[in-house]
């Protein structure tokens, strides 16, 4: 399966430059990337505003129904690699009901892309 997914700055170049390992959704719903993600799949890179930049391959994914406890047990052992350790208020994550963890591999820069605006959706897919 093929996505889109939107990331803004700092994020975008800390994937590119290999900062950032882990892309993490955080949300109300069960909205996609939610239960649609797979090992293997390609993800397509854009950066907010812009075109396809990138692309990356999911090395590995996890799913979590959250409580204030499990999004402390993923600050903690995955914050760095989400890159939310230096940038993000994890309090407005407290909130949320469902997070999607995707372990990015192969992650290269491509010639842009143009693709339909998402409509300010965060996350794409697309087959």
């Amino acid at each position: 399966m093929q996505h889109i997914a939107i990331l803004r700055q700092p994020f975008f170049n800390m994937v590119l430059n290999g900062e950032k390992t882990i892309e993490s959704r955080w949300s109300m719903h069960k909205v996609a990337p939610y239960g649609k993600v797979s090992v293997g799949d390609e993800i397509l890179l854009k950066e907010t505003g812009k075109d396809v930049t990138a692309t990356a391959k999911v090395k590995d994914v996890k799913y979590y129904e959250l409580t204030p406890e499990k999004v402390e047990e993923i600050r903690i052992k995955y914050g760095k690699q989400i890159g939310t350790d230096k940038f993000e208020d994890w309090q407005s994550t407290l909130q949320k009901k469902y997070c999607t963890l995707i372990w990015l591999g192969d992650v290269k820069a491509i010639s842009p892309l143009k693709v339909k605006r998402s409509n300010g959706a965060g996350w794409i897919v697309l087959q």
